[in-house]
């Protein structure tokens, strides 16, 4: 008889168990301040006790980055996007710095101004270009968080930005959760800003159409990258589905026209992703219970007012806004009045017959607003900006179909793409709770020309 010459067990060892990755200081950082935008940015932009607290969160971030990476974190971004970041930066700072009087008296739309500092004798001091030099400022810090938060989340590893991106899902889904609440008591709890719109689905942000388009992001978000990384392929399809319905049905209650718009487009590109691979009885199968559903919910008194709304579009009063910003653009298009000075110039420039019980706080175009605030070199960032997100498109599409960054990416530019359109009627980039979503899309598209860039060089 052969005797075995392997080791026993010890039986009073303890069994080690496998460590699990630590997190990293860089994600506890970068997601500590993606969950402050989400939760405290999606409110009017003044000095509260929230925005106090971005400001002071946006300043340690600053710090920690500088002070652990230095200027390596905005290396992967293309030259056009850092070139673009940069004048984010810049542009609400230059607006801020005196100018002799010689250069600022030839800016154009400042005859008033000059008449007014005439009357106290300082029409021929240095002056700001800004006409609002406060409402400047915080339109400056804000800008800085917004690049500052893209740096954070440039700086992650690849484990790190897929963690990130399940918290974005989570923080939304939390967010949908808290508004059936807002739903079901008429809009008393939770209640997170000072206006009570009713039964109004909102989560945490004061715009129902910014928490629409939130939700209709997060579908594109689930549906096309973290779901694929969570569900196996069996499950996938019902999963997914099923989430997105519910998501889609919890914009419904935000009363929101632009999400009701962006959630059915997001349900498409989900639906067309799941069903690639399906037979066509199954596909037809699936539509006539989207119909039956979508004939359920038609029904719904929620769903009859948004759908009334869509028959007032011609009485937006959001056109007449537009066309009353016009003369300001024709007026301040070279250099732009200011960062964030669109309300007091606004309402300077406001003829009586314009005064409504409602209160303008902002152009909703996105595009107007930037050419009367910034001017020419305002479409020259946002060129280089748009620019550096086509440069991302040849990238994804030679990465491989099962690729992760390819998914990511195609999330990224839908997302975008959802973006820009909506600021065409709105201002979803003027809040941080927005931006913060719009950031999480360009970094994917960033992250995943660089992965595709670093694969050839090897």
């Amino acid at each position: 008889m052969i005797q075995s010459t392997a080791p026993r067990a010890n039986p009073t060892r303890k069994r080690v168990k496998a460590k699990r990755q630590p997190v990293s200081f860089t994600l506890i950082i970068t997601a500590g301040y993606f969950l402050l935008l989400a939760m405290l940015g999606g409110g009017v932009v003044e000095w509260s006790p929230a925005y106090m607290t971005l400001s002071a969160a946006t300043l340690i971030a600053a710090f920690t980055i500088a002070w652990v990476d230095g200027g390596r974190a905005l290396c992967d971004v293309p030259l056009l996007g850092r070139l673009a970041l940069a004048g984010i930066v810049l542009l609400p700072l230059l607006q801020l710095v005196p100018l002799p009087p010689a250069l600022w008296h030839a800016a154009p739309g400042q005859e008033v101004r000059i008449q007014t500092l005439g009357l106290v004798g300082l029409a021929d001091t240095w002056q700001v270009l800004s006409l609002s030099p406060f409402d400047t400022a915080t339109a400056a810090l804000m800008a800085a968080g917004f690049v500052v938060s893209m740096a954070a989340v440039m700086r992650l590893d690849d484990a790190g930005f897929v963690r990130l991106l399940d918290i974005a899902v989570g923080v939304v889904a939390v967010g949908m959760l808290l508004g059936v609440l807002q739903v079901l008591s008429d809009g008393q709890f939770p209640r997170f800003h000072a206006v009570n719109t009713g039964a109004t689905l909102l989560g945490f942000y004061a715009n129902k159409n910014h928490m629409g388009l939130i939700i209709a992001c997060m579908i594109v978000l689930f549906g096309l990258v973290v779901g694929r990384r969570y569900l196996v392929a069996r499950a996938r399809g019902p999963v997914i589905g099923i989430i997105s319905l519910f998501a889609f049905i919890c914009i419904i209650p935000t009363n929101s026209r632009a999400g009701l718009a962006f959630g059915a487009i997001a349900l498409l590109v989900v639906f067309a992703d799941l069903t690639k691979r399906v037979p066509s009885r199954y596909r037809i199968a699936a539509l006539v219970g989207t119909g039956l559903l979508a004939v359920l919910l038609m029904s719904s008194t929620n769903v009859q007012l948004a759908m009334q709304r869509f028959n007032d579009v011609d009485d937006d009063l959001r056109w007449r806004i537009l066309e009353w910003s016009k003369p300001l653009a024709e007026r301040y298009y070279l250099l732009g009045a200011g960062g964030g000075t669109f309300v007091p110039i606004f309402n300077a420039n406001e003829h009586l017959s314009w005064v409504k019980p409602t209160y303008v706080n902002a152009a909703h175009n996105d595009y107007m607003q930037l050419v009367i605030e910034f001017g020419i070199p305002g479409l020259v960032v946002l060129a280089l900006l748009a620019l550096s997100v086509l440069q991302c498109i040849r990238p994804m599409l030679s990465l491989p179909r099962h690729s992760p960054h390819r998914w990511e990416m195609r999330f990224g530019m839908i997302v975008i793409a959802m973006f820009a359109i909506h600021s065409l009627i709105d201002y979803p980039l003027r809040r941080p709770a927005g931006w913060a979503f719009f950031v999480l899309a360009l970094a994917a598209l960033y992250r995943g020309r660089a992965s595709q860039d670093n694969v050839s060089l090897k």
